[in-house]
């Protein structure tokens, strides 16, 4: 299973797979097989992966699945994918009217002094 909430964590920080494996001390393709879950990753190294990206494990980790939860795994992630990205589109569209909002004032300021 996909970690997802590791990986949506590691693209918030703008960080590469081959950046935390570096401070995590593996390669970068081992990470990535792990971030992927195709390899499970340990407790320690879910403590070293949350150090490096300045949260607690509890935020990052997720457990290992039997292949029976999977469907409702995938499910939780797909709500969970599209939770996370209404909340970046609302997110920006509040940075964009902000910036318009900017752009007019400065608009403003240019005509007086003109």
């Amino acid at each position: 299973m996909i970690k997802l909430k590791l990986q949506i964590m590691r693209l918030q920080r703008q960080l590469s797979q081959e950046e935390i494996a570096d401070l995590i001390g593996m390669t970068q393709s081992t990470y990535s097989r792990k971030e992927k879950g195709v390899t499970n990753i340990t407790m320690q190294e879910w403590i070293k992966i949350a150090k490096v990206l300045g949260v607690e494990k509890d935020e990052i980790y997720q457990a290992s699945v039997s292949k029976k939860d999977k469907l409702n795994v995938s499910e939780n992630q797909n709500l969970y994918i599209v939770t996370y990205v209404l909340e970046q589109i609302d997110f920006l569209q509040r940075k964009n009217y902000e910036l318009k909002e900017e752009i007019r004032i400065l608009q403003n300021k240019d005509a007086v002094f003109n």
